[in-house]
């Protein structure tokens, strides 16, 4: 069968208030903000948030912090760069290692993904690339990195970013609104969110949160690939290989974007079982998975979000279990997906 992926569109429960919906192209996605109309300079204010975060942690712009030290590798002291990579170590540990952001000696080097003209590397150069967490170096003056290393945010920096404007937001007592950078969500509000296959056109699911501040992160193989699609941009950075377990993950928790971005990006390139035992300790984080057969598995959502199964031809089932849940039926939607290539020239 034709491989299924997550789409996501959420759907603000709000009983009262007109809402406005803005969004702009910002970290190599569409970043949409919906807030109250009333908070419309919120929003304008919430925009210059992620792109002070874009000039810290882009690998596009030439002129961005991480560019530089990429290029130099020894750069003054950034804030916000050394916090995402001070974060990026944290869950590089926690995920065993299958979390590295120093993966761009690969993925940037190697692949330029995200330029405009991509390559298919060799097996002997993708032996030879230098992988090296402990090769990033911060102090108060300056944050350097070994000269063969280089380093790629983009598996959590848009899940910063929604942490970031909702962190903003919190400071003006905004408590209803979406942040959504492709598919990196937080919901201030009690929201819905659809998953949807475009290859059958039908949503599969739908998913409600039980709680507000529901941060949302979707991680796939299906969007940004070098010369074939088996090439995809989710690489193991044990085996320089890249993930096929998983065609799609998508994570959920309460206001914690930065972490389930980086580990979404980890658990798709972790080998199955462990990608399971991994979420199976992490209750506070629900799931819902495609693996590459197509079989959607889901699990710890108790706490966290109602799922709604659909009319599909696929079943759900929960990874702890055999049993087989079918799905109900209802009528789909058709909804679409930003596509994150080439981030240079999504504008156009």
């Amino acid at each position: 069968m034709p491989y299924l992926f997550f789409l996501l569109f959420p759907l603000l429960l709000f009983a009262q208030g007109e809402m406005t919906t803005r969004t702009q192209v910002l970290m190599g996605t569409f970043v949409s903000i919906t807030l109250e109309t009333e908070y419309n300079a919120q929003i304008t204010q919430a925009f210059e948030h992620i792109k002070q975060i874009e000039s810290s942690l882009s690998n596009y712009d030439p002129d961005a912090s991480l560019s530089k030290l990429n290029t130099t590798h020894r750069i003054k002291y950034n804030p916000i760069l050394s916090e995402a990579l001070t974060l990026s170590t944290s869950y590089y540990k926690e995920t065993d290692g299958y979390f590295d952001v120093t993966i761009g000696s690969i993925s940037k080097e190697l692949y330029h993904f995200g330029e405009d003209k991509t390559f298919s590397p060799s097996k002997k150069a993708l032996k030879a690339a230098h992988l090296d967490i402990h090769g990033i170096h911060i102090n108060p003056q300056s944050i350097s990195t070994e000269a063969n290393i280089s380093i790629d945010l983009g598996g959590m920096g848009k899940g910063y970013g929604a942490d970031k404007v909702a962190a903003y937001l919190e400071e003006q007592n905004i408590s209803k609104g979406i942040i959504a950078l492709s598919g990196d969500i937080r919901c201030l509000h009690l929201c819905e969110i659809d998953l949807q296959s475009p290859y059958s056109e039908q949503t599969f699911a739908t998913v409600q949160s039980k709680l507000p501040n529901l941060s949302v992160s979707t991680s796939g193989t299906y969007r940004r690939f070098a010369t074939t699609k088996e090439e995809h941009h989710l690489i193991n950075p044990k085996t320089a290989l890249q993930g096929r377990e998983f065609v799609s993950v998508s994570l959920f928790t309460t206001a914690d974007n930065t972490k389930i971005d980086a580990y979404a990006t980890a658990i798709s390139v972790m080998p199955r079982d462990k990608a399971l035992r991994f979420l199976e300790k992490l209750q506070s984080i629900a799931f819902v998975l495609v693996d590459k057969n197509g079989k959607i598995l889901y699990g710890n959502t108790k706490n966290l979000i109602d799922i709604r199964w659909l009319d599909y031809n696929e079943n759900a089932s929960k990874a702890s279990k055999t049993t087989k849940e079918e799905t109900k039926a209802k009528s789909a939607k058709s909804l679409s997906h930003p596509d994150t290539t080439h981030p240079n020239e999504i504008a156009k």
